[in-house]
């Protein structure tokens, strides 16, 4: 992603979520998940509407999972068009060094660090990664002590899922992703071709769903 380009982004999640942003009924608001591993930030997928729909609709079918901080009872996307003129993009060499100057400083600073999880059987993906969300969080401290523009994002790209065939470079749901910092940046959002806005009837239905849906699966706490 070239600094100053316009980017298209999906975000996976309820359908009263997805008509409330393009409505303008609600803002968006930043995950701050210990989980997240590009730190905190609004996460969408770059470019791929398919992998945003897969990811709510996962969580939808396996809620006690911790795929999201907020219950998806209707599965739905919405469509991101943003301009980021400062993104910390770790595809390049040039992000990837400023991460690893930030590990290395937080190794000298004697702080103690979490660990990254493994591939388990919980989480074949090993997608909890506290470490690298806690050195992506020091990247941005350094910047602003330095006195550095801040970055607006975070980008990075991520093998997941089995491999299409035996000794595979390509995973079925890799994908890019990126957690957006900077609001101010959105130009607008929009719905997916192939689907419309909810009817206000068929919204307070949705709302319903929702609510039902939350006392049948109550999330543990997993913000930080």
């Amino acid at each position: 992603m070239n600094d100053g380009h316009l980017v298209i982004g999906y975000h996976g999640c309820d359908v009263t979520t997805r008509d409330a942003l393009v409505s303008g009924r609600t803002q968006p608001r930043g995950s701050k998940n210990r989980y997240d591993w590009l730190g905190p930030g609004f996460y969408m997928f770059e470019g791929d509407h398919d992998r945003a729909m897969s990811f709510a609709q996962r969580a939808y079918d396996e809620p006690d999972k911790l795929f999201t901080a907020v219950h998806i009872a209707t599965p739905a996307v919405v469509g991101c068009v943003f301009c980021v003129q400062h993104c910390l993009d770790m595809t390049t060499r040039k992000a990837r060094t400023e991460f690893m100057a930030s590990y290395e400083f937080l190794l000298a600073s004697g702080r103690e660090l979490p660990a990254n999880s493994p591939p388990s059987e919980e989480d074949p993906d090993g997608i909890r990664r506290p470490l690298d969300r806690a050195v992506i969080s020091m990247v941005h401290e350094a910047r602003e002590i330095g006195s550095l523009p801040p970055y607006q994002a975070v980008r990075g790209a991520f093998r997941q899922g089995p491999e299409l065939v035996p000794a595979s470079g390509f995973h079925r749901d890799s994908h890019v992703q990126i957690a957006l910092r900077d609001f101010s940046c959105v130009l607008g959002w929009f719905v997916p071709p192939g689907a419309n806005l909810l009817t206000a009837e068929e919204y307070r239905r949705a709302e319903a769903t929702l609510t039902d849906f939350k006392a049948a699966h109550p999330k543990k706490r997993v913000r930080s």
